[in-house]
């Protein structure tokens, strides 16, 4: 009897010294440090996010500012409202038309070298359909381009004076584009007494802009970031998006399992633009081996 005692306290003694913290360290360890290393990554990744999207903002806010330039310059307000006449203009001499046209590029031009260096370019358009271009690489507009057929500046006239952003696109309508992909920022100038429309303005920035304020910011996690249009179409992402991290775009799902990896989703909207910022961050799995 004292043996079979002394061995069931032997196998009592091994069961909580041994078996019960082996489970605690095999099964349930893991998955607490599992918990916290999501909860600290989703904590970072989330002030990352914000910070980034700041910086966004501003970018976009000083690109909007840009469209404005018009309605600061006599001169250049003076020309416009020229152009917006339809008798007058006729009535105008070679020379005076020579002279509105010398301050829309002379000033167009300094315009665009006294503007940020990653602008790509940017197109005014005058009511009497005159066209006014300059760009990086001193190329012209296409001949006759449609730009009142386009989405985005039917989405400028809607928008009456309010700057609309248009995500990722091709410079189409300029004869020597960029090979990459701009995203830009337009509007309509309106005459500020008579609210008459005058031009239309649109700013081109080079995608890559987005790409250099990512650069910024250092992660400790492997994460692939998104910006998205209003139509939630990318305008810029550090890797493509697979089918299901651009379908859990517009849900609220909090993260996604994609290939044996598990992606927490954090979002963050751009209010200047009505875009959106979006983090996909794998978060690894723990091993004891």
């Amino acid at each position: 009897m004292r043996s079979d005692s002394f061995r069931f306290k032997l196998m009592m003694l091994y069961f909580w010294t041994i078996v019960i913290p082996t489970v605690i360290i095999v099964f349930f360890l893991p998955n607490f440090f599992q918990k916290l290393l999501l909860h600290q990554t989703t904590q970072y990744t989330e002030s990352t996010a914000a910070a980034f999207t700041k910086n966004i903002e501003s970018y976009l806010n000083e690109l909007e500012r840009l469209t404005l330039t018009p309605y600061f310059d006599s001169d250049i307000m003076k020309a416009l409202k020229f152009k917006a006449k339809q008798d007058p203009i006729a009535q105008l001499s070679p020379l005076e038309k020579l002279k509105m046209d010398e301050v829309l590029n002379e000033k167009f031009h300094n315009f665009i070298r006294m503007s940020r260096k990653d602008i790509s370019g940017t197109t005014l358009v005058t009511s009497d359909g005159s066209i006014y271009a300059k760009s990086t690489g001193l190329t012209a507009s296409v001949n006759n381009y449609p730009f009142s057929t386009t989405e985005w500046y039917r989405k400028a006239l809607a928008a009456e004076g309010s700057a609309v952003f248009i995500g990722s696109h091709k410079q189409d309508y300029l004869k020597q584009p960029l090979e990459t992909d701009v995203f830009s920022v337009a509007r309509i100038i309106r005459d500020p007494d008579t609210e008459l429309k005058l031009a239309f303005i649109i700013a081109d920035a080079d995608t890559g802009v987005l790409r250099n304020l990512i650069q910024d910011f250092q992660f400790n996690v492997n994460a692939t970031i998104a910006v998205l249009d209003d139509n939630q179409q990318v305008v810029y992402s550090t890797a493509p998006l697979s089918p299901l991290m651009r379908k859990s775009v517009g849900e609220s799902s909090v993260s996604i399992v994609e290939d044996e990896n598990t992606y927490t989703v954090i979002r963050r909207d751009i209010g200047t633009a009505h875009w959106k910022l979006v983090f996909f961050c794998q978060i690894q799995k723990l091993s004891l081996s």
